[in-house]
């Protein structure tokens, strides 16, 4: 019996041919949808429910490279698209991970990446608080998120 798959092109998993991957698409489709109601709330000249009055930043261990959170969704994965982009870490999942900004607080949360997410060593299997000072790692990246004083 011929194989009836292939391979999705972002993440790997064993695909219908001729078909999108359920996984990859309904992750992206989750996201976009949210990015576009973001950009909806802040297009109509009101600030955002959930603004960000503090200065935030991920800071990338091995560059030292800082990626400020100025909106209350923030993708982190290896695809341009992403606000913080890890382009050269093939254990990181075209999207990883996002954190979020809702009532006061800072989440991570995984988006079912190929090899999960880790917050200070451990998996990420549903979304967590975020605190300063913490240590996130998507594929073999660690990052720190980092709350500036005023």
């Amino acid at each position: 019996m011929p194989d009836t798959t292939e391979p999705c092109p972002s993440c790997g998993r064993p695909t219908p041919m001729g078909t999108r991957c359920v996984y990859c698409a309904t992750v992206t489709d989750l996201d976009l949808k949210s990015l576009q109601l973001d950009y909806l709330k802040s297009a109509d000249g009101k600030p955002a429910d959930d603004a960000i009055t503090q200065t935030v930043v991920v800071v990338v261990q091995k560059t030292g490279q800082r990626y400020e959170l100025k909106s209350s969704k923030v993708k982190i994965g290896r695809d341009p698209t992403n606000q913080v982009v890890i382009p050269d870490d093939t254990f990181t999942s075209r999207h990883h991970a996002w954190i979020t900004f809702e009532e006061g607080d800072f989440w991570i949360e995984d988006l079912g990446s190929t090899n999960g997410s880790l917050l200070n060593g451990h998996p990420v299997v549903k979304r967590q608080v975020l605190s300063a000072g913490d240590k996130i790692r998507v594929g073999h990246t660690e990052l720190t998120f980092e709350v500036e004083k005023s």
